[in-house]
């Protein structure tokens, strides 16, 4: 089942200014998100990704016990390009490329 949830913590992975990846923190502890960045950073190159720690809005499932993020709805980074979820409609709204 999904569930919007506001401000879950997540690790973004960034790659050309855009959100490629995003991976739920089980215990929604900041200091295990930066570890697990810190992690992530030293296998790979970091001149071609970025990794970021943060808040965001977003639809979770859960899949057999274990939570995990089917979208993010709103980030606070600067996502155009990305879609956004419209909470009346109950759709996502592509938005247009700057």
């Amino acid at each position: 089942m999904e569930t919007v949830i506001s401000g879950v913590i997540v690790l973004c992975m960034f790659y050309q200014g855009g959100i490629i990846e995003h991976t739920y923190i089980q215990d929604q502890r900041m200091s295990s998100c930066l570890k697990a960045k810190r992690q992530v950073e030293r296998s790979v190159n970091p001149e071609n990704v970025r990794m970021q720690c943060g808040k965001v809005d977003a639809i979770i499932e859960d899949d057999n016990g274990r939570k995990r993020v089917v979208k993010i709805i709103k980030d606070k980074y600067d996502s155009s390009g990305y879609t956004k979820w419209n909470h009346q409609t109950k759709k996502e709204i592509l938005l247009p490329d700057n």
